[in-house]
């Protein structure tokens, strides 16, 4: 292998297809060579190391395809430079099922620019937007190109009032959630623009590029270590988008961020929110909180976004060492995490067109109804158009649901929308429901109640005018709790706190009608904007109500009755 490890004089024979390990007290070691070097797993610094300053010098190129571990034990590096002025290469290696990375602490270091590879695992290995964060300081955004990828930078687009500007639509994107002066988009997508190709690439910064799922990417720097801080603002408005930032994994390695404590993220949210591409514009945003949702493992080089919890005015998330993942064998794929003792039912809605999103309620002692930073994630629009997501009990819609309890009579209303005509179909996730409780998928347009379960699946079609006319399907469709199915499922509905109007559709007069007789409870009417246009109030002791819904235009309104909701068609 033309492969010597120079000692004090001394020649080692060493077996590069393995794990070797370097480190003798208070000793430099060199690799010299007459060809590249490729190890699977490269130590630096033993136990019985206990000098400072000891390196391992590369006078010759090394590849690296599993890690680099630096000891944690003292002060050792690795370093690019040999002692005589020759001048070394590393490159970590990377593909799509494995992608190599440095375990290191504080105290040890890489010096000098080494090469850190990103290759991708994904569905859509056509063109598609990633989220990507450099792993390495000292870089620009320039280093995103590849062999066969010219990134194209357009600031045009910065200032541009129709879309895409005439510059041309760039191909690189960053985020700012306080850039609200632009007209051509609306809500979320507000925040992007594009930045200078020679800009730096920040420090725990996340970018939207968009390329093809077979590219890799390298970033060349001085691979980073320590802690990594930022201070992220949120913007005032009422757009839909503040408090949102593209922040990214800063380090050469997987990161945990289950291991994010709440003194790690103050004034944060607890979700963060990876996107995955299925089409060159599609695609979804996959959203982790509290264990529940996509895995809490965040790939090297991977971007994502984090909120600032409303009510707040900034929030400081610093990454540190102890987030960083240490094994070699993940490769860190971003989907539904590990088995989980906790209630839960995810909810899937997929379309004809391929897009499809998911919605996760879950059971936890400490959540509320409301929106909790701790427990719940808010929803994300995706640009695929399709979308679903709860409704809790302040209108905000979310991705992830935490609720303190599941029980007979628990009704959660859901928020659909979807990019055109077509068919559409749920599927369900359900586990630990608790005993003698079952959940079932409302459908208020057509009456339907369908128990959710692994097997499950519920069709739904929209025409064009259906399509255009309910835009978000308000009030449709419930995911609601009653008595387990069983012989006794028949009287299940009197139990379930559902909502029914007849005739539906109307012309004028309407009949609201409940399971059972209550407490007098507020009763309203809103159009597809959500303002109320009509409200009153459901008597104590009465089931049912004629509601004068006259002189409304025509269209698509939701009807609320405490907690359960109902689409009503005004024709």
């Amino acid at each position: 292998l033309g492969l010597d490890l120079i000692n004090n004089g001394a020649t080692f024979a060493l077996d590069p297809s393995s794990e070797v390990g370097f480190g003798s007290p208070t000793q430099n070691h060199t690799v010299k060579g007459t060809a590249a070097v490729p190890f699977q797993i490269l130590t630096v610094g033993e136990r019985n190391l206990r000098g400072s300053g000891d390196a391992l010098f590369l006078a010759v190129s090394v590849t690296v395809a599993r890690k680099l571990a630096l000891s944690h034990q003292s002060s050792v590096d690795l370093t690019l430079n040999s002692a005589t002025g020759q001048r070394g290469s590393l490159t970590l290696l990377s593909t799509p099922t494995a992608t190599a990375l440095i375990v290191q602490d504080g105290s040890s270091a890489v010096t000098g620019t080494a090469t850190v590879q990103r290759a991708l695992a994904t569905a859509n290995a056509g063109l598609g937007y990633r989220h990507y964060s450099s792993p390495v300081s000292g870089n620009t955004l320039n280093d995103l190109a590849t062999a066969s990828f010219t990134p194209v930078f357009s600031t045009s687009y910065n200032t541009a009032t129709t879309a895409p500007p005439a510059a041309g639509f760039p191909t690189v994107l960053g985020y700012d959630q306080g850039r609200m002066n632009t007209t051509a988009y609306t809500g979320f997508d507000r925040g992007w623009f594009s930045p200078a190709a020679t800009a730096p690439m920040g420090a725990a910064t996340g970018y939207a590029v968009q390329l093809r799922g077979t590219e890799l990417v390298d970033f060349a720097g001085v691979p980073r270590t320590g802690n990594v801080p930022r201070t992220l603002p949120r913007a005032t408005g009422s757009v839909g988008g503040e408090g949102l930032h593209l922040v990214g994994n800063p380090y050469p390695a997987p990161m945990d961020w289950s291991l994010v404590t709440a003194a790690d993220r103050l004034g944060l949210d607890a979700a963060f929110y990876v996107f995955e591409s299925s089409s060159p514009y599609g695609g979804a945003y996959r959203s982790a909180v509290n264990g529940v949702g996509a895995s809490s493992y965040i790939g090297l080089g991977q971007g994502f976004f984090v909120r600032v919890t409303p009510g707040q005015t900034s929030g400081t998330l610093t990454f540190r060492n102890a987030h960083r993942l240490t094994d070699e064998t993940l490769n860190v794929p971003v989907r539904r995490g590990a088995a989980d003792a906790r209630p839960l039912v995810q909810l899937a809605l997929a379309g004809n067109g391929g897009a499809a999103d998911n919605l996760y309620v879950y059971a936890e002692a400490g959540a509320t109804a409301g929106v909790d930073a701790a427990y719940d994630a808010a929803k994300l629009a995706n640009p695929s158009g399709l979308n679903l997501s709860s409704a809790a009990a302040t209108g905000e819609a979310l991705a992830i649901d935490g609720r303190a309890a599941f029980a007979a009579g628990t009704v959660i209303p859901l928020q659909v929308s979807v990019p055109a005509a077509g068919a559409y179909a749920y599927t369900a996730y359900v586990s630990h429901i608790p005993a003698g409780l079952s959940a079932y998928l409302v459908d208020h347009a057509t009456g339907t109640r369908t128990l959710l379960t692994a097997t499950a699946r519920y069709a739904f079609t929209l025409s064009a005018a259906e399509a255009a006319a309910t835009g978000t399907l308000a009030g449709r469709f419930v995911l609601a709790f009653g008595p387990a199915a069983g012989p006794l499922a028949a009287a299940t509905a009197a139990n379930e706190a559902l909502l029914t109007l007849a005739p539906n559709p109307t012309r004028g007069a309407v009949t609201l009608a409940l399971p059972a007789a209550a407490q007098a409870r507020a009763v309203t009417v809103a159009d597809a904007l959500g303002r109320v246009v009509r409200k009153t109030t459901l008597p104590a002791n009465a089931a049912t109500l004629a509601l004068d819904v006259a002189g409304l235009a025509p269209g698509v309104y939701t009807v609320r009755c405490a907690a359960a909701t109902a689409r009503l068609v005004v024709e």
